[in-house]
């Protein structure tokens, strides 16, 4: 007995919902053309049409006959053993990520034909006679000797906003850098060139390494850059066949102030990826030991010494502090997470104001003393002080007490004043607030409730989008409500609300600071359900684009509840129906959610005749 398991015809728009970021996907289109590349430098065009509403990516290559072009849309077929695009997915899936609509017109060295190609999602999968016995394949002869491959997709699904235009120059310039360098390539964003990337490095601070592991070898450099990054552009460069899979990736290094000048490139060529090129198989054997070994190795872990001395992360508080006009605000320099690390380390700094010398250190106590010492100023600024927590970002305090070190420097008289002020201050920190950690800062979003919190797995998240994420945003249904679930999945999908038009910049901020969830914008359900069954990740978030207020705080019990519920009962998560129902008598037996509160909130919703007979009578 036989049967046909000829795949569904959906099989191409779901390869498109794989997650891909915009830069990615047409990374794949860029790695197919890199596969193609002829003798002497290839060029490549990526087009970013606002008018028109299109993505196109265009080579002069070694094109396609009918017979290649017949791989090419094949799915899971490899065109080229060894290449870049060697799953065969990748042309398909990123075409299909970024529109509905994709058009290939090809031609070979030589051939007198040019082959083209189109699909439209929905012309195949409404008309039945569209088969993937029958895709139709049109042959035109060609006037002139061009060669090459054009991709133009169309119907896009993706915003295109001229941000784009730098930040694809700028990553397409480490992703392709060795082939740039090398003249084998050429990339053009919007017909201007990307340029490789090349780090300013410290004098003396690059070094090769070379380490034998499971299955092949580790090999490239570490080295230290000449200043510190404080927006996390720092780390390890990952290539697999010359082609970045991930950048500033904190591969062996800890995610820590202490090693944000670390820096380097490595081949991990022997290291499995994920079938869409976007990140290694950290559960792989080859990885866990390549890791595992490069974080012992003698030159990195000197590096690391080197980049971790008092000496650097002193010499950073001063260059963070220090602000001019052109200057971007603190948060947006350092965040808070790393401030408070950074000053955890610190220990002593000078600097000069005028012909005087200001001597800055920081010790375990609560107080902040300034005094004049040794024909200039001393300055001592306690770790403990409660004033800390009036900051969002401690540097602000720190940069506070400069400033009037500066002005006593300049006028001994107002040390007393100075000093003065700043008791006050912890006084009535003391006074008017509970305590803290000590320059811990204001915390965002807590819901002071007991056992109910964001899970613990996106507090992190969420605090680097609050230092960092423009718009608002709110953690809801299962990032609060997991614990109390009665039917426990092995994946869970958390979701977060943002503003109207945020979505897709709140995708591409949570995708590169938080590479272990699987990210999905507006999803319906079967697309939840496509992602779920080809992911490989256990967590998933779900961003909505919410017309509601939104406040600072994660949603309370009664709004995560209805969230919950709403994302449940329109299918649009898969979630056994009668779970919402069991985590709200949950909620009300431990007295977490208030009955009123979520009528209120349901008729806000005109919702309330639904979920009113789950609540206690009135």
């Amino acid at each position: 007995m036989t049967v046909d398991i000829t795949p569904d015809k959906s099989l191409i728009k779901k390869l498109g919902l794989v997650g891909y970021r915009t830069e990615q996907a047409v990374a794949e289109l860029i790695d197919n053309s890199i596969d193609a590349r002829l003798e002497g430098t290839e060029t490549i065009h990526v087009t970013l049409d606002f008018r028109l509403g299109q993505i196109k990516v265009s080579d002069d290559g070694c094109g396609m006959d009918s017979a290649g072009l017949k791989v090419a849309l094949t799915v899971a077929k490899e065109a080229k053993k060894g290449g870049l695009g060697r799953f065969g997915l990748g042309l398909k899936s990123a075409c299909s990520s970024l529109g509905k609509a994709f058009v290939i017109r090809t031609s070979a060295p030589g051939s007198g034909a040019v082959f083209t190609a189109a699909y439209d999602e929905d012309r195949w999968l409404g008309d039945a006679s569209r088969k993937w016995t029958n895709f139709e394949v049109g042959k035109t002869d060609k006037g002139d000797d061009w060669h090459g491959t054009v991709i133009t997709i169309s119907k896009i699904k993706v915003p295109l906003y001229p941000n784009q235009l730098l930040n694809f120059r700028r990553r397409f310039g480490i992703r392709y850098g060795p082939y740039m360098e090398r003249g084998q390539v050429r990339v053009l964003v919007n017909s201007r060139t990307c340029k490789p990337s090349a780090p300013e490095l410290a004098d003396g601070m690059k070094h090769p390494v070379s380490i034998e592991t499971t299955g092949g070898r580790v090999a490239g450099w570490v080295g230290m850059l000449a200043r510190r990054s404080i927006k996390g552009d720092y780390g390890i460069h990952l290539y697999r066949n010359e082609r970045l899979i991930s950048a500033f990736d904190k591969f062996g290094i800890r995610r820590h102030p202490a090693a944000a000048r670390v820096i380097g490139e490595v081949s991990l060529d022997h290291v499995p990826v994920n079938f869409h090129k976007t990140g290694f198989l950290t559960e792989s054997p080859e990885y866990r030991d390549a890791v595992s070994k490069f974080a012992e190795d003698p030159t990195v872990r000197l590096i690391m010494r080197q980049a971790s001395s008092p000496r650097e992360c002193m010499s950073d508080v001063e260059s963070v502090l220090v602000q001019d006009r052109n200057s971007p605000p603190l948060d947006a320099r350092m965040s808070a997470e790393n401030a408070r690390s950074l000053l955890r380390e610190a220990g002593r700094f000078t600097s000069r104001k005028g012909g005087t010398t200001i001597d800055f250190e920081f010790v375990d106590s609560e107080t902040i003393d300034v005094r004049a010492a040794d024909g200039g100023i001393r300055v001592e600024i306690g770790r403990n002080s409660p004033a800390f927590g009036l900051f969002k970002n401690p540097l602000s305090l720190v940069g506070q007490v400069r400033i009037e070190a500066e002005l006593a420097a300049g006028d001994p008289s107002l040390i007393p004043l100075i000093n003065s002020r700043n008791r006050m201050l912890d006084e009535f920190v003391r006074d008017r607030f509970p305590p803290r950690t000590a320059g811990s800062g204001p915390k965002r979003g807590a819901v002071p409730l007991p056992a109910y919190s964001l899970q613990d797995d996106l507090i992190g998240l969420h605090d680097y989008l609050a230092e960092t994420f423009g718009h608002d945003f709110q953690f809801t249904g299962l990032s609060t409500l997991a614990p109390f679930l009665h039917n426990s999945h092995s994946r869970i999908v958390y979701t977060v609300h943002t503003v109207p038009g945020a979505g897709q910049s709140l995708l591409d901020v949570i995708s590169d600071h938080a590479k272990e969830f699987a990210v999905l914008l507006n999803p319906r359900r079967q697309e939840i359900a496509a992602v779920l069954d080809g992911s490989e990740r256990s967590r998933f978030i779900v961003i909505r684009e919410y017309r509601e207020g939104l406040s600072p705080a994660w949603a309370g019990p009664e709004k995560a509840w209805l969230d919950l519920y709403f994302e449940v009962t329109r299918d649009r998560i898969p979630l056994y129906h009668d779970e919402p129902i069991l985590v709200l008598d949950e909620l009300l037996d431990a007295g977490l959610a208030r009955p009123a509160r979520v009528r209120s909130l349901a008729r806000r919703r005109q919702i309330l005749k639904e979920v009113e007979e789950y609540l206690p009578e009135v």
